[in-house]
């Protein structure tokens, strides 16, 4: 071998878990050899929860075996940064982790990508939205990568019936990355044995894409999922363009948390809103006042209470989306055990407005307010564990008698006299304060911050500034972004200490 030359090649494999990460490279593995070159593969475990993928490493010896002759070549087990050849990655940020930990090159390394996106624990965590930006992951994967071969392989996936790490090795074997033929990639894939029509389907399809652009549609036939049904059209037809669409949204999920008269509660708040926004000029600002109010008063007016949570696990579609989306068959029996852990405010949804206050009372005079929770493990697929979570959900006739409804009404009520109140003193001031509503969700710990929280921005900014006729969205927005972005309060802090001091020295 030369010492000049390049002699090795690298594939670097990100897939999380449950995807067939180390079946696809192990596919890709026997490709290699089926092809006469000397490869070897290793993984590196990613961590639970979904905070890193597990990562597979593959080197192989562009020089034939059979040029080898008895020497064999002593090959890496870990990437060198800038020099991975084919980084195949099962979901777009993992694409762009690879970017950012500097392993690809872009005068050297393919990539290939599925589109799609897997919310990664800290971005679930975060008390606001703590998504990452799906554009800009595309828009590094493509400027740092020699090639990129990226559409949604999940979507493709699940209209098709096959699976995704098929795709790949299609997309991988299309590309005409690796010095193998075709043949080799499909042979090995028959070899392994496992679902095999379904995994050619699968290989085609990424082969096809990677190789000729070609890709099966993906959209949903029939009506989407997000149109309003014929009652929520009807229910919305007087309010601005522009608004129905939230506000019929709304409306039906108010409808079906509780009943029709919730959802007309809902529609008669958002249209007395339209109204104000109309007298305001918010046709000019595209509505933006009453949009803002109807999206989170829906979410306010549909907290999700133990009753709730109790429907939602007890639905139809929910197994059968559990079943799809592990892939099990038919016949496979699938175990579904729900681990719960109620605390306070969950308790006090099933009790009346005075005995759940009083158990509040008891449990903060005794410092056990943080700590008081019951732990639940309920098997949501026997008939014993459905009747349970039924029993809950029945419950939901006696929510507008519990404590937990009566604190979600007092706190709707302040957010929505603020929210017209603070519009009429500037029309900013007013979307802002209707984005605060957003400061008040989560269980247990984050539910108690985020009302500490919501009441604080009220307290010392929204009404005091309503009552001075005081303009303040800014101030505002920075408060409702720090409180969002420190779990600890600290950022609100200073930001609330800030606002205080510009007031003192204007």
């Amino acid at each position: 071998m030369s010492a000049t030359r390049d002699e090795t090649g690298s594939i670097l494999i990100a897939a999380l878990g449950g995807e067939g990460g180390g079946v696809l490279a192990g596919w890709i593995t026997d490709a290699l050899w089926r092809a006469g070159l000397y490869a070897q593969g290793t993984s590196i475990p990613g961590v639970a929860q979904r905070t890193g993928a597990t990562t597979y490493y593959i080197e192989y010896c562009r020089i034939p075996l059979d040029e080898l002759g008895e020497r064999r070549p002593v090959l890496a087990l870990n990437p060198v940064p800038g020099r991975v050849d084919v980084m195949v990655a099962s979901e777009i940020v993992e694409a762009a982790r690879a970017v950012q930990n500097g392993l690809i090159s872009p005068d050297r390394t393919t990539m290939i990508a599925s589109a799609h996106r897997v919310f990664a624990t800290p971005e679930k965590i975060q008390m606001g939205d703590g998504r990452f930006d799906t554009e800009r992951a595309l828009k590094v994967v493509h400027d740092f990568s020699k090639r990129a071969i990226v559409f949604d392989m999940n979507a493709v996936a699940e209209r098709t019936g096959t699976v995704m790490n098929s795709i790949l090795l299609g997309a991988l074997a299309g590309s005409g990355a690796l010095p193998v033929e075709p043949l080799h990639f499909e042979d090995a894939l028959k070899a392994s044995g496992k679902a095999v029509e379904a995994n050619m389907a699968g290989y085609r399809t990424g082969f096809d894409a990677a190789s000729q652009g070609l890709l099966p549609d993906v959209q949903s036939e029939g009506r989407g999922a997000l149109e309003l049904d014929t009652a929520s059209e009807k229910a919305v037809a007087n309010l601005p363009l522009e608004t129905r669409f939230i506000a019929g949204n709304g409306f039906a999920r108010c409808m079906d948390y509780q009943d029709q008269d919730w959802a007309e509660q809902y529609l008669a708040c958002v249209f007395d809103v339209a109204d104000l926004d109309r007298d305001l000029g918010g046709a000019s600002r595209g509505w933006m006042l009453t949009n803002e109010a109807a999206r989170h008063l829906a979410l306010r007016m549909t907290y999700e209470d133990v009753m709730r949570v109790a429907d939602l696990k007890t639905r139809p579609d929910r197994l059968a989306g559990i079943r799809a989306e592990s892939m099990a068959g038919d016949e496979t029996v699938i175990h579904v055990t729900d681990y719960l852990k109620p605390g306070p405010e969950e308790l006090c949804a099933l009790l009346p407005e005075r005995m759940g206050q009083r158990l509040l009372d008891s449990l903060e005079m005794r410092g056990r307010l943080e700590r008081f929770h019951v732990g639940l493990h309920l098997r949501a697929d026997t008939l014993t564990g459905h009747l349970m979570f039924r029993l809950l959900a029945r419950m939901k006739a006696l929510r507008r008698k519990s404590w937990r409804h009566a604190r979600e009404c007092d706190l709707t009520r302040r957010w929505i006299d603020g929210v017209c109140s603070a519009a009429k003193v500037d029309y900013a001031f007013g979307v802002e304060t209707a984005r605060c509503a957003d400061l008040v969700k989560g269980y247990g710990s984050t539910y108690r911050r985020g009302v500490e929280n919501f009441e604080r921005i009220f307290s010392q900014l929204v009404e005091p500034a309503i009552q001075r006729g005081e303009a303040i969205a800014p101030q505002l927005a920075a408060a409702r972004t720090a409180a969002l972005a420190d779990p600890e309060g600290t950022a609100l802090d200073g930001a609330l200490s800030t606002t205080t001091q510009q007031r003192s020295a204007a």
